[in-house]
């Protein structure tokens, strides 16, 4: 959007080009305009040798895409990249990697939690759900008897994938594991999720949350800012938690889960600037500038306006409130990309 492109440029000007010497000039694009597989404005400049040196904001399936036609740049080879990457969770850079190369660099990152009405869990006495058999054996009796009902995401089969030890790939990310057994079971295990236990294949979950219908379910950042933003007058009564997770031998929870990668920035393999670009970006990811671009996109747009930056340290600074903080950080921990 115009104000945070606008913002981006103020602050480059500002602090960037005054302490490199390095001009930069934007271009701003309409969203998914920069994606690979399609006719868009960036496969357009690509194929006409016309490409601009970086990509921001990139939706994370494509610096792979682009990476198998040998159009953008792989990271790795600047000598610092090993001690960048370190602003960043472990495996947020899982999506980029491709034949040992790493070929973009994250910038904002996605989270998944439990979201559940503080006022109506507590009038039914029911404990948040800590593994999915407490969810199938406790929680949902006790929300079916009273009319209440509990929201699943349709395409959330991860969690049920990684947690009873399978993958989609194999080790060496040639070959699809889904036909294995593991992962027949874990798709079971999810289908049996709406089959079985009744949980709602479509539903709005911000309009059933909101009227208390939907008192428990799961989303992720922006369902969190729309119940923020759309739902003043729930404020102070509902909250997030972590995920169920399944119980392993050792007693111990496994709440592994995935799809926090969003955003990333890119360097395109036609730049004639690939150090200056690179500059740029290890500046742009750094704590201290996505700490001053999130507040100011904030004081602008107020919180819905926030930015879930990639860097943890910037990430740590903005207002969270400590019980969120502790709950989006204990999710990142446990992420499988």
């Amino acid at each position: 959007g115009t104000e945070w492109s606008e913002i981006i440029k103020q602050t480059a000007d500002k602090e960037f080009t005054e302490q490199t010497g390095i001009a930069i000039r934007m271009n701003i694009l309409p969203t998914a305009q920069l994606s690979a597989g399609s006719i868009n404005a960036l496969m357009l400049a690509i194929s006409s040798g016309r490409a601009p040196d970086i990509a921001m904001g990139v939706d994370s399936a494509s610096p792979a895409e682009f990476a198998f036609r040998n159009s953008v740049c792989n990271l790795k080879e600047f000598s610092d990249y090993d001690e960048i990457s370190e602003r960043f969770l472990k495996n947020i850079t899982v999506p980029f990697q491709y034949r040992g190369g790493v070929y973009a660099i994250p910038e904002t990152m996605n989270f998944t939690a439990l979201f559940y009405r503080k006022d109506i869990m507590n009038e039914l006495s029911l404990k948040l759900p800590e593994t999915w058999n407490d969810l199938y054996s406790q929680t949902l009796p006790t929300l079916y008897q009273n009319g209440y009902e509990f929201f699943y995401p349709t395409g959330g089969y991860a969690p049920f994938l990684f947690q009873n030890g399978g993958n989609y790939y194999s080790e060496d990310g040639l070959k699809c594991t889904l036909g294995t057994t593991t992962a027949y079971q874990a798709f079971k295990k999810y289908c049996e999720l709406f089959t079985n236990y009744s949980v709602p294949v479509s539903a709005n979950f911000f309009n059933r949350f909101r009227s208390g219908v939907m008192p428990l379910g799961i989303g992720d950042y922006s369902t969190y800012m729309t119940f923020w933003a759309a739902a003043p007058e729930l404020r102070g009564k509902w909250g997030i938690a972590l995920l169920p997770g399944t119980e392993k031998e050792d007693g111990t929870i496994d709440r592994s889960h995935s799809g926090i990668t969003a955003e990333c920035d890119i360097i395109m393999q036609q730049s004639k600037h690939k150090n200056a670009s690179w500059e740029f970006l290890k500046w742009w990811v750094s704590a201290d500038t996505q700490e001053r671009y999130s507040n100011n996109v904030e004081s602008i747009l107020g919180m819905i306006g926030r930015i879930t930056t990639s860097n943890v340290e910037a990430l740590s600074r903005l207002a969270w409130k400590p019980e969120v903080q502790k709950v989006i950080n204990s999710e990142w921990a446990l992420v499988k990309e």
